[in-house]
């Protein structure tokens, strides 16, 4: 079974091939650093030396075990190299110098990590094409975990360490991805309420104006001054007593515009209708009285007149004409109430007529605005499920790859120490 089969077993997912690849051969060179010599001998390489390369560049080369050299003689084998300190290595040549100078029966190999790209490994006497040199060291293996089930220069018994640490660091990933990749709450969009409309833009265009307190623009006509000769009666001139009202009108706009409360706004034009139609009625009334006083009066003052004994026709003339003008005053009066009961009148239709429209534009609005709320409380409760059951996957599946996490880890650790024999 290859190797990315068995991870993919162990995490439960798709793993990241290139990633694995790289642990792969990381958990090679970890567990290699810490097996025992016998182990380690498994792990071994032989890097050829001879008179083209004089020196080995150590970049990318496990630990050095052992260094030898072919014989001078023609036996061919091959003789142990010793060790020496770097600090000493130009005393091989020394052939003066009794405990660093190498020779073809007693070589000498030393590492100098003093050049800047990497560490060199030096031996002497100098190699020839016929007295080669071997660098036996430890080769960290590459992995292609979708390609291999062995490891090549590895132990068997330490292969399925690799695949622990492998599965390890993909476990590690994964957690790191979910911490990455926590689920989102988007709620939906809120509804918005229709801007409410002024009830003055509604009266705006009325045909007819709020004709305001009823005034009278008609004059009482002066009663004349006569000579000796008087007329003279009871009967009160008449007179037109103009009723009063007092519609509050700015208390409807503070309902409507302030307040945005409907049904109090209409409730006060109702009791406005009601004091401008009892207004009205009782200028009707007043009219009527007055007409009734008027012409009383004018019955009155015909019967003085033809009572009276006049000295001259002057007085006859001033006479007639103040009868003349009472007739224009109750004409002037009649014809003021009529326009004034005329305008108002149409003013209350048309004011009617335009809150009617108003208070239905405002209760669609305030309907749809219920509505879209309605379902935008839907939406955010259906949302809310979503991602709380996101959330609980998410934290379940957090929480499975943290215990295997430690299993694996446990496992891991085990097997090394068993390896290790501690």
């Amino acid at each position: 079974m290859a190797f990315d089969t068995q991870i993919t077993d162990l995490v439960g997912g798709a793993i990241d091939q290139t990633a694995c690849d790289q642990w792969a051969a990381d958990a090679c060179k970890e567990i290699i650093n810490q097996l025992p010599e016998k182990l380690k001998a498994k792990c071994a390489a032989a890097t050829e030396l001879d008179n083209s390369p004089l020196v080995m560049d150590m970049d990318g080369v496990g630990e050095i075990l052992f260094v030898t050299r072919l014989s001078a003689d023609s036996g061919g084998y091959q003789i142990p190299c010793r060790e020496i300190p770097s600090s000493f290595g130009g005393l091989a040549e020394d052939s003066t110098d009794l405990n660093y100078y190498g020779t073809v029966t007693d070589p000498v190999y030393w590492i100098d990590g003093n050049n800047s790209d990497a560490a060199t490994l030096y031996v002497k006497p100098t190699l020839t094409s016929a007295q080669k040199a071997y660098v036996h060291h430890i080769s960290y293996p590459t992995v292609n975990v979708s390609d291999v089930s062995t490891i090549a220069n590895f132990p068997d018994e330490a292969e399925y360490l690799v695949v622990l640490y492998v599965a390890i660091k993909q476990l590690h990933q994964y957690m790191n991805s979910k911490k990455s990749d926590l689920p989102t709450f988007a709620p939906p969009a809120r509804p918005i309420r229709a801007s409410q409309t002024a009830f003055s833009s509604y009266t705006s265009g009325l045909s007819e104006t709020d004709p305001g307190i009823f005034s009278l623009n008609a004059v009482v006509p002066t009663v004349p001054s006569l000579s000796a000769t008087s007329v003279s009666f009871s009967q009160a001139a008449p007179t037109f007593t103009k009723p009063v009202v007092s519609p509050d009108f700015a208390q409807v706009n503070t309902y409507i515009d302030t307040n945005e409360d409907v049904e109090l706004a209409s409730a006060k034009l109702q009791e406005i209708s009601a004091q401008l139609n009892e207004y009205s009625s009782n200028i009707q009334n007043e009219q009527v009285e007055f007409n009734k006083e008027s012409v009383e009066y004018q019955a009155q003052l015909q019967i003085s007149i033809q009572n009276a004994q006049f000295d001259n026709q002057e007085d006859a003339r001033k006479l007639q004409k103040y009868q003349t003008e009472v007739s224009t005053y109750q004409a002037n009066i009649n014809k003021e109430v009529q326009q004034y009961s005329t305008k108002l009148s149409q003013y209350q239709l048309e004011l009617s007529t335009s809150y009617q429209a108003w208070a239905k534009t405002e209760s669609d609005n305030i309907s749809v605005y219920q509505a879209d709320t309605a379902t935008y409380q839907a939406e955010v409760a259906t949302k809310v499920q979503e991602f709380t059951q996101n959330l609980q996957k998410h934290s379940t599946d957090y929480q499975w790859y943290q215990g295997q996490y430690a299993q694996l880890k446990a496992d891991y650790v085990a097997g090394l120490a068993a390896l290790k024999g501690t």
